[in-house]
């Protein structure tokens, strides 16, 4: 299997980028970071947006070029690639493509539906879920490292991926306030395409 584990994303649903490599040189800690720039945060939450899916019908790679990882899938009947709003692939288990998205139309998912087309692309839709957290954009040259509360690390604005103007610091909003036990890293070329920005400083 090759270099699967190299990054890992947190898509959420979604689309996270982390950049496993302890020697990275960042220029502050998100603590750090978020303390001098907290009164930019705002108030969002995932968009209602459409991507892609379908079962492995053969033994294939993926390459996430926004996650810089390589993906060895097998045709067990389980695996669904996912096909992102810039083009990103990433797979999934099926279970829990049918818990997080919907059909086109809003209707429910069922395994059935990929395993009775394997191999054929299917409209998904991600459901709206406005203010449930703050966000904080880290501009482009910036590097910052981020220890997340499961135990990885993950570096904003790592090199050899497009960023948009900026990765995203994102976490739970808790009674109107920012977690900040609990910061993950959002792509920033794909943030405004999943994110709602309505409220982006």
């Amino acid at each position: 299997m090759k270099k699967t584990l190299l990054l890992c994303l947190c898509i959420v649903l979604s689309i996270a980028l982390p950049l496993f490599a302890e020697d990275v040189a960042y220029d502050m800690d998100a603590s750090a970071f978020i303390q001098a720039n907290l009164d930019k945060a705002f108030l969002t939450g995932k968009t209602s947006y459409i991507i892609e899916g379908r079962m492995v019908s053969e033994p294939t790679e993926v390459y996430n070029q926004l996650e810089l990882v390589s993906y060895d899938v097998e045709a067990d009947g389980e695996s669904v690639i996912l096909t992102g709003t810039l083009g990103e692939e990433w797979v999934s288990p099926v279970s829990k493509v049918i818990s997080t998205y919907t059909k086109e139309d809003g209707s429910a998912l069922s395994a059935e539906d990929f395993s009775s087309c394997i191999g054929e692309k299917i409209a998904l839709k991600t459901i709206s879920e406005l203010g449930t957290n703050f966000a904080l954009e880290v501009p482009a040259d910036i590097v910052v490292k981020v220890e997340t509360a499961w135990g990885d690390v993950l570096y904003t604005n790592a090199s050899d991926a497009p960023h948009g103007n900026g990765d995203y610091l994102v976490c739970n909003n808790v009674g109107g306030s920012p977690d900040l036990s609990d910061v993950w890293v959002v792509n920033g070329a794909v943030f405004p395409n999943t994110y709602d920005m309505t409220n982006a400083q």
